[in-house]
């Protein structure tokens, strides 16, 4: 028999019977190229993209199980109009499109006659096809306070560092190619992200890269690495301090790389110096022994390439945004950024806006982002999206207070704060305070439970999308509408055009298919949409040590000295501050969160086949501290902050730094709506603390909390 050429994609086709269609998995964040095996309309496989850097045709178990959106029986089928007052439990009635569209418009005339344009919000999670509300409702509307990010609920402490430092707003990381990673709060392994890093991390283990993680959880990560810091919560900013100042007592800097490619270098020195920021000063506060500090600050500045990376762990607190800095300063001091195995500043791909709207159309806005009329303007002013953020925890402050200036009228899209941020009251008090509330939702959230108005979103299977690749060079993806919406679920590209109709604006949004918008995206890249349709991505050359060409930051080299903070006022260089919140005698543990690789974002709390592996969330506790509050493994206990209190199973580990819990959360647990199979399960931890935000960004402090526990 001859040998059967074929790729695998075509022979599951033909095994399958079955109609290929190139797309990409939103899940998470992280948008995996996926080839989708469409019969008779309707999904009867899908799997990784063969071609996809990213992924290289793997899939996670998140994405595998995603397909379950498309034929959910708690999916938003239809527009609804809610029918009872805000601040109560929401009643809502099935109204029309056309009803939807005539309520919205008349709402935003409104509030711009009233209010002015700044008086309406637009808040997204991950960007589904988020732009064309921004278009909308920032170009030609005229606010200025539009969020397609999530940010202030998520990384913002992450995102700032990295665009006060290199200018860049995500770099990635070339673990595949690094002989030392040094990751701090970051798990890798136990949250499937971008799984290139994560097989990159893996493969450099087995060709000799050490492996350290700095957290007080012994995670998934943790558990493959070559040595395990736990240290106190909070406290990565002084380690990584003490960590540099003996990289610059010892010389083992790079003199060349400094002097070249970095602003600041010298008046760093002196401010470590001045500050007394030496090991024998972080021990005590960290937890981890002066000698092990020295030890692993020689073995990062000698040991080349290398890789010093946070993510969220490190942030969640108040003293986040100098956590971040400190850390990132480890790799531009040692010269360790945009090279093999370092910190990457990828290039993005040329995609466009999908609208085309004159410039002498655009409007301009009257009042400042509330992000910087609130005092938070800690970014250079670079052609990179804004940051911080809307700070969403301080939302409130403009609809229930007026500060700084008054919000009316907010739309959620693909997020539910009311869930997902910090005091539930706050935010559900927001909601009645609003004149305009719209929920553009796959699921009756939380969030939409609040608002006005909800309407049906399709899935990422049920619409087309351009956006960048997450990868180490510039990348355009591809995703395609692949089966037919759900009831009467429109694209938010759709929705804004039929909203832009009501306003006036509909010859900006006059296309009659989706291919007709996703030519103005594509029409820079080299190749055309039909070659993108059959490929599914765009990929370009990954392209090292691009620093010669100067960085978007202010200075356009890397800012140790940070202008952006010095030009608001405050030290250019990263401080050692405390956090926030400290246990004491009445609430003695920490509150810290994880993720679970199970779980992501709205959509997988509902989906059967992750809640028969994962059905509820946990905390963590350590064996000591459960011996001492009387605490055994699988008991429900009570959780019990000055605020609130929660119930929830409990997971005795030795891997957690004593007096720290770990609330296993996976952005979800604890639903009050949602659907059938998420409704009830597990528990709602963000209700624990109070509104606290970093005073530098406004990324929310989930980890200001402290607690006592108690058997249920």
């Amino acid at each position: 028999m001859p040998r059967d050429t074929r790729s695998t994609t075509d022979r599951i086709a033909s095994i399958k019977n079955a109609k290929v269609i190139k797309s990409f998995c939103y899940t998470c964040p992280w948008t995996c190229p996926i080839d989708v095996f469409v019969r008779d309309g309707k999904i009867v496989y899908h799997k990784g993209n063969d071609a996809a850097p990213n992924n290289i045709g793997t899939r996670c178990a998140k994405g595998m199980a995603s397909a379950w959106v498309t034929r959910d029986p708690d999916r938003l089928r239809n527009p609804l109009l809610r029918t009872n007052p805000k601040g109560e439990p929401g009643e809502f009635k099935r109204i029309s499109w056309d009803e939807a569209f005539d309520f919205i418009a008349e709402k935003l005339n409104t509030i711009r006659d009233k209010w002015g344009p700044e008086a309406v919000v637009y808040l997204t999670h991950h960007d589904p096809n988020g732009i064309f509300m921004v278009q909308l409702i920032s170009q030609l509307y005229g606010t200025p306070n539009v969020s397609i990010g999530h940010g202030s609920a998520c990384e913002g402490d992450r995102r700032s560092a990295c665009v006060t430092t290199f200018g860049h707003i995500f770099p990635m990381h070339d673990f595949a190619n690094a002989k030392y990673a040094l990751l701090w709060g970051m798990n890798v392994l136990g949250a499937n992200q971008a799984l290139f890093e994560s097989r990159g991390l893996l493969e450099a283990k087995k060709n000799g890269c050490k492996l350290v993680v700095v957290d007080p959880s012994f995670t998934e990560t943790a558990q493959k690495a070559d040595e395990w810091i736990p240290i106190k919560p909070g406290t990565d900013a002084a380690m990584a301090l003490a960590m540099s100042h003996v990289i610059v007592d010892e010389r083992l800097y790079d003199a060349p790389f400094v002097n070249e490619f970095c602003e600041g270098f010298d008046g760093f020195r002196n401010h470590l110096r001045e500050r007394g920021y030496t090991p024998e000063w972080a021990a005590p506060i960290c937890g981890v022994d002066a000698q092990t500090i020295r030890r692993l600050a020689r073995e990062f500045a000698t040991t080349k390439p290398a890789i010093s990376a946070i993510f969220k762990g490190s942030g969640y607190y108040t003293n986040g945004a100098a956590a971040g800095r400190a850390c990132y300063l480890l790799d531009a001091i040692t010269g360790q950024v945009d090279g093999p195995g370092n910190l990457h500043l990828q290039e993005f791909a040329p995609i466009g806006m999908p609208a085309k709207i004159p410039d002498e159309v655009i409007a301009k806005p009257n009042k400042p982002p509330l992000a910087h009329a609130m005092g938070y303007k800690m970014t250079a002013p670079t052609s990179y999206p804004v940051l911080p953020e809307i700070p969403n925890a301080r939302l409130p402050d403009a609809v229930l207070n007026d500060n700084p200036y008054p919000v009316r009228g907010l739309f959620v899209h693909a997020a539910n704060p009311v869930m997902s941020d910090p005091n539930r009251e706050r935010m559900q008090a927001m909601f009645a305070g609003l004149d305009l509330a719209v929920a553009v939702e796959i699921y009756m959230s939380e969030t939409a439970l609040e608002c006005d108005l909800v309407l049906p979103n399709t899935s990422f299977f049920e619409q087309a999308e351009i956006r960048q690749g997450l990868w180490l060079g510039a990348e355009a993806i591809l995703g395609q509408p692949v089966v037919p919406p759900v009831g009467e679920a429109k694209p938010m590209y759709d929705i804004v055009k039929g909203i832009a109709d009501r306003m006036g604006w509909g010859e900006y949004f006059d296309f009659e298919h989706w291919e007709d918008w996703a030519e103005n995206r594509i029409e820079n890249l080299p190749i055309g949409l039909g070659e993108l349709k059959r490929s599914g991505i765009w990929a370009g050359d990954v392209h090292y040590n691009k620093l010669s060409k100067g960085l978007a930051t202010k200075s356009g080299k890397v800012e140790i000295y940070s202008h952006a903070y010095a030009d608001a006022g405050h030290c250019p260089y990263p401080e050692w501050q405390e956090r926030s919140v400290i246990p004491d005698d009445d609430y003695p543990l920490q509150l810290t969160h994880s993720k679970l690789s199970m779980h992501c974002n709205i959509v997988t709390q509902n989906n059967p086949m992750l809640m028969e592996i994962c059905g509820e969330n946990w905390v963590e506790i350590n064996r000591l501290d459960a011996t001492r509050y009387g605490v055994s493994d699988g008991q429900m206990v009570i959780l019990e902050s000055p605020k609130d209190k929660i119930e929830i199973r409990a997971k005795i580990v030795e891997g957690l730094t004593p007096g720290a819990v770990s609330v296993r959360h996976g952005h979800g647990f604890g639903h009050w709506a949602m659907g059938s199979i998420a409704k009830g399960k597990g528990a709602h931890s963000n209700n624990l603390m109070d509104s606290h935000t970093n005073p530098f960004t406004g990324t929310s402090s989930y980890n200001e909390c402290k607690l006592r526990i108690r058997p249920a």
